[in-house]
């Protein structure tokens, strides 16, 4: 019998190894990055919300930061790239004047902190003719001020 279940072995052992059966394939497109975090990144010029504080009050100012370049963005701004917004991002309509006598307008829906990350939520305008997208930002520190403290990314404009 033990004989028997050898031979048996060695023959499905046998047949395997010469009809071996195909292995499925795994292959799977993995994006680079979540297709808004590539707009986001590709796109020439932008406008930052953020939030700035120590961690006992995160929302002591509200500074609006304008990148001529977005790829290379993310250190305290010069003077002329800086303005002020208000307590509240998500108001119906926001404005900010930039010291080049630039106005950023801004709409972001009420609710557009429940939306997940890197989601559409408002529009905003520079007078340029390309309309900005306003998008919700992951709230990433975005620079340190010379207060130490932390500037968040609360949307991007882009």
């Amino acid at each position: 019998m033990v004989a028997l279940s050898l031979i048996t072995l060695a023959t499905l052992l046998g047949s395997a190894l010469a009809n071996p059966v195909p292995v499925p394939s795994f292959d799977v497109e993995i994006p680079a990055a979540n297709a808004s975090e590539v707009d986001k990144r590709q796109a020439a010029e932008g406008v930052y919300l953020l939030n700035c504080g120590p961690p006992s009050n995160p929302n002591t100012y509200h500074p609006v930061v304008y990148c001529p370049d977005i790829s290379n963005c993310g250190r305290i701004p010069s003077n002329n790239n800086l303005c002020y917004g208000p307590t509240k991002w998500e108001t119906s309509t926001g404005s900010c004047r930039f010291p080049t006598g630039v106005t950023f307008t801004w709409n972001i829906v009420a609710n557009a902190q429940e939306f997940p990350y890197f989601a559409v939520v408002g529009s905003g305008n520079n007078g340029r003719p390309r309309p900005f997208t306003i998008r919700k930002d992951n709230q990433g520190v975005f620079y340190r001020d010379g207060q130490g403290y932390d500037c968040r990314a609360i949307y991007v404009a882009v």
